[in-house]
């Protein structure tokens, strides 16, 4: 259950890159157009194939939140930004885009949601790290993805809304990579703790003498 938890961000990322990739070259979608990756709900065979993804792709992230939770030492705040944005997800699966009614614009404010949420939780997953190289890593993956929102919006703005939303999901992906990789050591709370343990160096130092080792 361990094992299938840590690899459950890896599926997800699977799971969307295969989905959105197939629905791609079933319809011929233009991913430097001015539409969003989001139209790829509203045509046939792409729209199963989309909902599909992000719902399953959700899924498999709040499996992997536990084994973040389990692993590594994070907020309140960093789950909350998590299961918000995955919320926002699952209503994008769920109600096309299409048309300028209300779905559209649930659609749009879930999708909102989504890409705000992925920053916030970059960033206090970094910040609840030990000091060290680890969390100099983090640090660097969060601001790429700061760098790759504001990249989106400048694209975004010049119409090429597809690559807009691909750069921010890319580097979240990629600190899902990092996350799972660096989840196969001991656990980060342990190690964050480690040093605070008393051993036979500190005893020395502190003037304790120390048992001989078949005490």
């Amino acid at each position: 259950m361990t094992r299938l938890l840590r690899y459950a961000g890896l599926a997800a990322v699977t799971t969307l890159w295969t989905t959105i990739g197939a629905g791609t070259l079933l319809t011929g979608f233009d991913l430097f157009g001015e539409r969003p990756l989001s139209y790829l709900g509203t045509r046939q065979p792409s729209a199963v194939l989309f909902s599909g993804g992000l719902l399953g792709g959700a899924v498999a992230l709040v499996a992997f939140h536990r084994h973040v939770r389990s692993r590594y030492p994070v907020t309140t705040l960093f789950s909350a930004a998590l299961l918000v944005g995955l919320a926002g997800q699952v209503v994008a699966a769920l109600v096309p885009i299409s048309g300028n009614g209300v779905g559209h614009q649930v659609h749009t404010r879930a999708a909102l949601v989504l890409g705000a949420s992925l920053p916030l939780l970059m960033w206090r997953f970094a910040a609840s790290q030990p000091a060290g190289a680890w969390r100099r890593r983090c640090y660097g993956l969060f601001w790429a993805e700061v760098v790759a929102v504001g990249v989106g919006l400048h694209l975004s703005a010049r119409m090429v809304a597809p690559v807009a939303e691909i750069l921010p999901a890319a580097v979240f992906h990629l600190w899902i990579v990092a996350v799972t990789v660096h989840g196969t050591g001991v656990p980060a709370a342990a190690e964050a703790t480690a040093g605070a343990a008393p051993g036979p160096a500190r005893r020395l130092s502190a003037g304790q003498p120390s048992l001989p080792h078949w005490q």
